[in-house]
């Protein structure tokens, strides 16, 4: 235990733990845009019956791993396709969620079963955080950075009208990163504008220029959706897949549309679709960038995350150790009673040196 460690190290690593202390890693979050089908257009409002706005329990089955960024303010009574967790809601704050995910009236969205898809297979100290941003009816166009004045009407958002839909939903990515990360986005567009190369690289732009402003890696997984079976716009969109880094494809196979709606799925079909989005992300992210059930890995991200280590393991460090306090004191693994020093204590954050390396980790005792 010969080797040292500056105080200016010690306290450079504690700064920076403290000004992401509020980020927890473990909450992952998405992206969901585009326009109808992901906000879960013409899926209806109502629980059980026999029409297209048809709902059954497992739609309406939560959990408090899946958090929703509130897409606009609604009261209570604006819920009736879940009235067991009918609440108001704030825009631009956290609720568990269920739907309605975007406008306060619609039904089951492909991003309620991307959410519970994800669990079945994700570790379980993870919670997924959902952002969504599809605007109903509207063009791609609508989306690109620095553009504005498109009268957004007020059923695919109440309040938006000729702000920047780019803006607005960077701001709300912003909102998710004070306490989360983001781990992918999730697109669902073509039924409305252009098609072709044109949609193809507006797609492009809008997502690297998220991806910029965001502080997003190019290799972030995105991942999108095919329009009903049979749109010829579909080849567009798997030209798009092909070609784009590190992004999935949800194909629609077997999603069927509306009888009185050729626009729409199905609840069923967009059930179907949730699945297929959570099965590409899962194709794209590995077990350390997504961490598995049954997986002792941690989750990759910028911001440092204390390792937990088991108190035996720290007790072996004894010859080749340091460890220190995140006030910079000199800590030691056990207590002795020739030893002033304080022992190292379960659930406590330690920054620990070992050898010549000069690296310096956060670590914990469980």
């Amino acid at each position: 235990m010969k080797s040292t460690i500056t105080f200016l190290t010690i306290l450079a690593v504690f700064l920076t733990f403290r000004t992401y202390a509020q980020v927890d890693s473990t909450f992952h979050c998405y992206l969901l845009w585009g326009q109808s089908n992901m906000a879960g257009g013409g899926a209806g409002v109502s629980i059980g019956g026999s029409g297209a706005g048809t709902l059954n329990t497992e739609d309406c089955d939560t959990s408090e791993r899946v958090k929703v960024l509130a897409f606009c303010d609604c009261r209570a009574n604006e819920f009736a396709a879940c009235p067991k967790y009918n609440q108001s809601r704030s825009s631009d704050k956290w609720y568990t969620a269920y739907p309605a995910l975007h406008i306060c009236n619609e039904g089951v969205s492909p991003g309620d079963w991307f959410a519970k898809t994800m669990l079945d297979s994700i570790r379980e100290d993870i919670s997924i955080g959902l952002i969504p941003c599809a605007l109903s009816g509207q063009a791609l166009t609508v989306f690109e950075k620095g553009k504005s004045g498109f009268n957004i009407p007020n059923w695919a958002h109440p309040t938006l009208a000729n702000e920047s839909p780019y803006a607005w939903m960077l701001e709300r990515c912003k909102i998710a990163q004070q306490t989360g990360v983001i781990k992918g986005m999730l697109l669902h567009q073509g039924e409305s504008g252009p098609g072709g190369d044109q949609w193809k690289n507006l797609a492009k732009k809008i997502f690297d220029d998220l991806k910029s402003d965001l502080g997003l890696p190019d290799t972030l997984p995105v991942v999108v959706g095919e329009l009903r079976e049979g749109n010829s716009m579909n080849q567009t969109i798997d030209q798009f897949a092909d070609s784009y880094p590190r992004c999935g494809l949800a194909s629609s196979q077997g999603a069927g549309n509306q009888s009185d709606d050729a626009w729409h799925f199905t609840p069923e079909g967009m059930r179907l679709m949730g699945k297929r989005y959570a099965q590409g992300f899962l194709a794209l992210a590995d077990s350390v960038y997504m961490p598995r059930i049954g997986s002792v890995g941690v989750a990759s991200h910028a911001t440092p995350r204390p390792r937990t280590v088991s108190a035996a393991t720290f007790s072996s460090w004894n010859d080749d150790a340091r460890i220190f306090s995140l006030n910079g004191r000199l800590v030691r693994p056990e207590a002795t009673a020739s030893d002033e020093r304080s022992p190292v204590r379960p659930g406590k954050v330690y920054l620990v040196t070992r050898g010549n390396s000069g690296a310096v980790r956060l670590m914990m005792i469980p």
